[in-house]
């Protein structure tokens, strides 16, 4: 893969909410991209989904 196509996937990774595979495959095609590694992880959100799921239970309860 050429890094324009690994930055599209890893685009559309995150658009479907798929941040852990996003962060999988940047991970795997990391040589590739060379400089623009930096740049793309941070485009993707650090979010713990049990972490979050478990706030937004707690924030109803009372």
């Amino acid at each position: 893969m050429n890094p324009d196509e690994i930055v599209q996937k890893v685009k559309e990774l995150i658009g479907e909410g798929n941040f852990e595979k996003a962060k999988q495959f940047l991970e795997e095609h990391k040589d590739d991209i060379g400089e623009q590694y930096e740049k793309i992880k941070g485009m993707i959100p650090d979010v713990d989904a049990g972490g979050l799921a478990d706030n937004v239970k707690g924030f109803f309860k009372k």
